[in-house]
C-alpha cells in the first residue's frame, strides 16, 4: 500500500550518504531487526515483499515498489518475509525544500534504477562515500520520485480531488510547523471555508485536522528533545511557544507525559551533540544489511 505522505528534502546540494548496499533476505525465517533509526533510509524493493514498521505505522513494500522511512525511534520487521532490496542511509535537510516526494511509491522502469544503483556500488567501491557516491545517491532519490509521480494515478473524482486537498495542507503544516498553526489560516490561505477544510480532512485522513497539527507540532518537539542538547525552555521558544508553561502543558497533554520525562526515557543511547556532526549509526554489519 502506497503511504499518502510526502517528504520534503534540500537538494540544492548532494545528500550526505552514509551506506548504501544491496539486501538478499536468507531463506527462512528473516525478518528485519528492531532499532532506533537516526537518519532517512530508503528501501528499494526488487524482489518479494518487505514488511516494516515504525512506531506509526506499518509498511508492506513490494516489489517495484520504493520506501524511505525518516528516522524514528522503532524501526522493526513485522512478519517474516523473503525480498530483495537496495538500502541507502542518508541524511538531508528538509528546508528550504526544493523536493518534495511520496514516502512510498511505485516504480515501472526498474532497469533505469538498477543502472543508477549499479553505478553508485561502482562509486563506493573507489571512493566511499566520496563526491561521484553523493551525486549518484541524489540522481537515485530522484528518479525514484520522478516515476512516482509520472505512475501515480491520474485527477480524477471526488477521492483524488480529497486526497490532493489533504497533501497540500499537510505540506502547508510542515512548512508552519514552528509557529501555532490556526485551521482558520490554513483555510485562507487554500482559498476554502474552515468547516469545509476540517470535514475534508477529518473524512479522508480519520483524524482531525486540530489533532494533526498538534502532532506535527509534538514530532518537531521530540526531534528536538532528542537530537539537541536544548534545554525544555529553549525548545519551547525555538517552537514560538508564548511561554515554557504553555509548552509544558501542550507537549504533556499530546505526548502523555512531560518533555523531561520523554527525554530521559529515550537517553538511552546518549543523546547526540549539538554539532554539526550526526551521532554515531551502527555498522552496515551491526545491522544486519
Amino acid at each position: 500500500m502506497v503511504a499518502k505522505s510526502n517528504l520534503h528534502f534540500d537538494l540544492n546540494a548532494p545528500i550526505q550518504l552514509l551506506w548504501f548496499g544491496e539486501f538478499i533476505s536468507p531463506e527462512r525465517n528473516w525478518k528485519h531487526l528492531t532499532r532506533r533509526l537516526f537518519e532517512y533510509e530508503l528501501f528499494i524493493v526488487t524482489e518479494g515483499v518487505l514488511f516494516i514498521a515504525d512506531e506509526e505505522r506499518e509498511h508492506e513494500v513490494r516489489a517495484g515498489e520504493y520506501l524511505i522511512m525518516p528516522p524514528t525511534l522503532c524501526q522493526h520487521g513485522t512478519r517474516v518475509c523473503r525480498c530483495r532490496f537496495y538500502w541507502l542511509h542518508f541524511r538531508c535537510p528538509a528546508l528550504p525544500a526544493s523536493v518534495s516526494m511520496p514516502a512510498q511509491g511505485s516504480f515501472s522502469d526498474a532497469d533505469a534504477v538498477r543502472a543508477i544503483a549499479k553505478k553508485l556500488m561502482q562509486a563506493e567501491a573507489a571512493e566511499p562515500r566520496g563526491v561521484r557516491s553523493r551525486y549518484l545517491a541524489s540522481m537515485l532519490l530522484l528518479e525514484l520520485r520522478e516515476q512516482a509521480l509520472a505512475d501515480a494515478p491520474e485527477d480524477g473524482g471526488v477521492s483524488s480531488s480529497a486526497e490532493q486537498l489533504c497533501e497540500r495542507i499537510k505540506e502547508f503544516v510542515f512548512f508552519h510547523r514552528f509557529s501555532d498553526v490556526k485551521v482558520r489560516e490554513i483555510a485562507r490561505e487554500l482559498g476554502y471555508h474552515e468547516k469545509y477544510l476540517s470535514a475534508v480532512f477529518h473524512r479522508t485522513e480519520g483524524v482531525t485536522l486540530k489533532a494533526y497539527i498538534d502532532a506535527q507540532r509534538c514530532a518537531e518537539a521530540k526531534r528536538l528533545l532528542l537530537e539537541s542538547r536544548l534545554t525544555v525552555t529553549e525548545v519551547a521558544y525555538y517552537l514560538n511557544f508564548p511561554d515554557p508553561h504553555s509548552f509544558a502543558r501542550f507537549f504533556k497533554t499530546t505526548a502523555g507525559r512531560t518533555a523531561t520525562q520523554f527525554r530521559e526515557e529515550q537517553s538511552d543511547p546518549p543523546m547526540p551533540r549539538a554539532s554539526a556532526e550526526a551521532p554515531q549509526a551502527e555498522t552496515p554489519e551491526e545491522q544486519g544489511q
